[in-house]
């Protein structure tokens, strides 16, 4: 999925054995954790160090500039090792339901638009220049549910 907002801000994961509470000093199961399709369309593990903060942009940052920058396609793969937990502590920054989402003055939509066939398309999401963020948002989340990514 893409993020629809503006920004997330995100932490290294922390993993807990689910019946002590006990924090484990590193996933049990490698393949766990943040993924992200990289501009070459890979998919790629991202793992973000104790004492580091990642930074993922949004939808409205795509928009609000133009395509200049590009929102990240990502998902996340819990641990499948037996009573382990995976914790994440994500902030997304996000505008109010009534923002309007447009893009600067003379650019045009397909400049905005970065489709892939692992999200729904943002052409179908992002109805009109100037829309509210509710409106975007609840079209996203409505894409979501009803939509079926082709190449699996």
């Amino acid at each position: 999925h893409n993020d629809s907002g503006f920004l997330t801000a995100l932490a290294g994961d922390i993993y807990i054995n689910h019946d002590t509470g006990e924090i484990l000093p590193e996933s049990p199961d490698p393949s766990s954790g943040l993924y992200v399709i990289n501009r070459d369309k890979q998919v790629v593990q991202i793992r973000i160090p104790a004492d580091c903060l990642a930074i993922q942009m949004g939808e409205c940052v795509q928009i609000q500039c133009g395509g200049l920058l590009h929102a990240t396609p990502h998902c996340v793969r819990g641990a499948s090792v037996p009573g382990v937990a995976r914790i994440s502590l994500p902030c997304f920054i996000d505008p109010t339901p009534t923002y309007p989402l447009a893009m600067p003055p003379g650019c045009s939509r397909e400049e905005v638009l970065q489709e892939t066939s692992r999200v729904p398309p943002l052409g179908k999401r992002w109805t009109e220049n100037g829309m509210t963020y509710g409106d975007f948002l609840n079209n996203s989340i409505a894409m979501y549910y009803d939509w079926k990514d082709d190449a699996e």
